[in-house]
């Protein structure tokens, strides 16, 4: 099994409650969501901030997509224990399987496995790694928390580590932040190298390719920001009474020639991380 190294840089993805804004039924804002969870964990993503674009975006939409993210990056054997029985829910189990590395099949072998606390005591805790029975370790850990387990190849036992330490791509952190993007950036501005905003306004991805692949070099973290159905990133950073150019460090066209009115926000994504990931292997 070939298994997907972490990146030697980080990229977070910043988008809107009103992705949802255009589509009606469960079922359609289900199947947009999977596609962003597709994206995101094709190009290793490793955040998905959810913002407000306007006071009318329907907080609803922005606990359902969430809720629908999370529900997709968490391991299958843990879905049950994590996830009851939900409407919201209802459709969760259309979303494409992610296979990332810490969602292995029961054949594979892993040294590196997520699991749920299912209880913790003096002597240790009891982990569900999936495994066909719960694994032991001494560690005290949280009741119900999800963690990360390592196989301890001396002691032959699993036991818990950091997620930062694991050498794979371990899946995508989610947070729900219902303020506008503007306060949002500020609150992650100490876990931001560089911000570059997607706009059709933008110039070509390509012409900033220098840029670009400083951008993504080791140890950075940049952040990549998307707008939504029906308005850009400029309308929706001037209602906060700032210009895009006061929080990006780089405004970028990836569809320079685009053939439709608009391009979806899951369009945008998808093709903007692959146009990324192009001109950062081209340097």
């Amino acid at each position: 099994m070939s298994v997907a190294q972490k990146r030697d840089h980080q990229v977070s993805i910043f988008i809107p409650v009103s992705i949802l804004s255009d589509v009606p039924s469960l079922i359609e804002k289900t199947f947009k969501v999977g596609q962003i969870a597709r994206a995101a964990s094709i190009f290793k993503v490793e955040r998905i901030v959810v913002y407000m674009a306007s006071k009318s975006d329907s907080r609803e939409d922005g606990f359902l997509i969430r809720d629908l993210l999370s529900y997709a990056e968490t391991p299958q054997y843990l879905k049950k224990r994590l996830f009851p029985l939900s409407d919201s829910l209802r459709y969760a189990g259309t979303i494409p399987p992610l296979r990332t590395p810490h969602h292995p099949l029961e054949s594979t072998n892993m040294d590196y496995r997520e699991g749920l606390v299912l209880k913790s005591g003096r002597t240790g805790s009891t982990v569900d790694i999936g495994l066909r029975a719960p694994v032991s370790t001494s560690a005290r850990l949280t009741p119900n928390a999800r963690v990360t387990m390592v196989l301890d190849h001396g002691s032959e036992s699993w036991v818990p580590v950091s997620r930062a330490d694991v050498p794979y791509y371990w899946g995508y952190n989610v947070s729900l932040e219902l303020k506008p993007l503007r306060q949002v950036l500020d609150a992650y501005d100490p876990l931001l190298d560089s911000v570059v905003a997607t706009s059709r306004l933008g110039g070509p991805a390509t012409a900033s390719a220098p840029r670009i692949r400083g951008m993504m070099s080791p140890g950075q973290r940049m952040a990549l920001l998307f707008g939504s159905p029906s308005e850009g990133l400029h309308e929706i950073i001037a209602r906060g009474g700032a210009r895009i150019d006061d929080v990006a460090d780089l405004v970028i066209n990836t569809v320079t020639d685009q053939g439709t009115a608009t391009v979806r926000t899951e369009e945008a994504i998808f093709i903007t991380l692959a146009a990324l990931d192009s001109i950062n292997a081209l340097g």
